[in-house]
């Protein structure tokens, strides 16, 4: 197990959104700064819950404004605390972080808060694990932590699908396939940023161009060095022509959670 505290490798300072905010305004604060979730907090600046982008993508629908041809993705116009996760997943800064990864695998959590006497000290993600993984230099060749199937859509494949099929599968990711060769990723992420977007619009204009791409047997520090520095999520595993599973942040956490101590 990593024993290094999590004080070491934790995001200070953390987004925050206060109680009585809107969906809207946290649909475009998560895309600004670039993260997946934030505390929700109360005048006093207490964590009182968590809104994440899963939460949003299951508040918004489809609709049809009066006078228009095509359908759009809408977020109701609600309050942050309707929708937030009430549960805060949270450790103390001398938390060893291979102990925190193992909350967050526990959990299936992407994250997990520092606190202190109830005072937020930071978070800690799987991108910051990225990070430690590649400090530790873990050996251990990623086909050991990759997870299977490969699931994808084509990068011809309208939006709404996309969008739909994140929603059936439970899954924060897809590979956007070419000729059956990954070209793109449509995430969380896409799904969001793209809600003003025509439903009908090939996902290939959505997705991100950031794949990366490597073989079964890359060391862990090797891959998680590269998804750190290109701020992605996701690994696709190849062998030859063939996808053989996808590596993602939340496995280099259970792969963390994993080590002999």
């Amino acid at each position: 197990m990593l024993t290094t505290p999590v004080s070491e490798y934790m995001t200070r300072e953390p987004t925050v959104i206060p109680v009585g905010a809107n969906l809207e305004t946290a649909a475009k604060l998560l895309d600004a700064r670039g993260v997946s979730a934030m505390p929700v907090v109360d005048g006093d600046r207490i964590p009182v819950g968590v809104v994440s982008r899963r939460d949003l993508l299951r508040a918004g629908f489809l609709t049809k404004p009066e006078g228009r041809a095509v359908a759009e993705w809408r977020l109701p116009d609600r309050p942050v605390e309707g929708i937030m996760t009430r549960e805060i997943l949270a450790v103390a800064p001398t938390t060893a972080l291979g102990e925190a990864a193992a909350l967050m695998l526990d959990k299936r959590a992407h994250r997990v808060f520092v606190e202190e006497d109830k005072e937020l000290h930071g978070v800690l993600t799987t991108r910051d694990i990225m990070k430690a993984i590649v400090d530790a230099r873990l050996d251990a060749p990623l086909e050991g932590y990759m997870h299977r199937p490969v699931e994808s859509i084509v990068d011809i494949g309208p939006l709404a699908f996309a969008r739909k099929r994140l929603d059936d599968l439970d899954i924060r990711g897809l590979i956007v396939a070419w000729d059956g060769r990954p070209v793109g990723v449509f995430a969380e992420e896409q799904a969001l940023a793209s809600r003003e977007v025509d439903p009908d619009t090939p996902v290939s204009q959505v997705m991100s161009h950031q794949v990366i791409v490597e073989s079964p047997d890359v060391p862990l520090h090797l891959a998680a060095g590269r998804m750190a520095s290109m701020h992605a999520q996701r690994v696709v595993v190849m062998k030859g022509d063939e996808m053989l599973g996808v590596l993602t942040g939340f496995d280099l956490a259970g792969a963390a959670a994993l080590q002999p101590e």
